[in-house]
């Protein structure tokens, strides 16, 4: 028999989980959630899980959906950035009939295996990090199986807890794939603009929306 722990396991109802993009870490977005929880005295409300995901797609997914189905007993708010966004995007097609589980897809990429097929076979170094990594043909062809996921799946998500938040000087990535995606199969979602690039430096906007939404319940 396994000793019972000398100190209080707490139970969070609202966990967050933040999921950066491609070549990327937790970082300012991380820290930025955290000082709104703090400001708004919610750090006994919300847990922030924020996990530095691998580079091979496959293996991002099975960590994140470890994630989503140790929390979801109460609510788990996934925040997805880029390709984040896409990971976030195919949670809302796994989890499509459950309440449980809200997603917010940020800039998503849509079809990363195209914009990010550049770096294919390439030695890439961390954004953030500094680790240095190939991106391969597997990591390519696991991403495209995801997007077929996607495509077939999200639009059977008829809820009301899945958000877009798009940038309106996005740099990087042109939404119009997923925007004519949401209203072909009408998919039930809300979609927010925001004035700012693709680093998207509004992450407390989506942080209120999530609050404030959460009170209306």
């Amino acid at each position: 028999m396994s000793p019972k722990p000398s100190y209080p396991i707490r139970l969070y109802h609202n966990t967050i989980i933040l999921l950066h993009g491609f070549n990327s870490a937790p970082s300012q977005k991380a820290e930025d959630i955290t000082a709104f929880l703090e400001e708004h005295h919610l750090l006994d409300d919300y847990q922030l899980i924020a996990p530095q995901l691998s580079y091979e797609p496959q293996k991002a997914i099975r960590a994140i959906n470890r994630l989503i189905r140790q929390h979801k007993w109460g609510k788990v708010y996934v925040i997805g950035t880029s390709l984040g966004g896409f990971y976030a995007n195919y949670f809302r097609a796994k989890f499509h009939d459950d309440e449980n589980v809200h997603v917010h897809a940020i800039n998503p990429s849509w079809n990363p295996s195209l914009s990010l097929k550049q770096y294919l076979n390439q030695e890439l170094e961390n954004f953030k990090t500094r680790e240095k990594w190939v991106f391969t043909s597997d990591y390519l062809a696991q991403l495209e199986d995801f997007e077929t996921f996607i495509a077939n799946h999200l639009k059977q998500y008829q809820g009301d807890f899945y958000s877009v938040h798009l940038a309106n000087s996005d740099e990087l990535l042109d939404f119009g794939d997923v925007i004519d995606y949401l209203k072909e199969h009408q998919v039930s979602h809300q979609l927010y603009h925001y004035d700012t690039d693709h680093r998207f430096g509004e992450i407390r906007k989506v942080m209120g929306r999530i609050v404030k939404s959460k009170l209306l319940e």
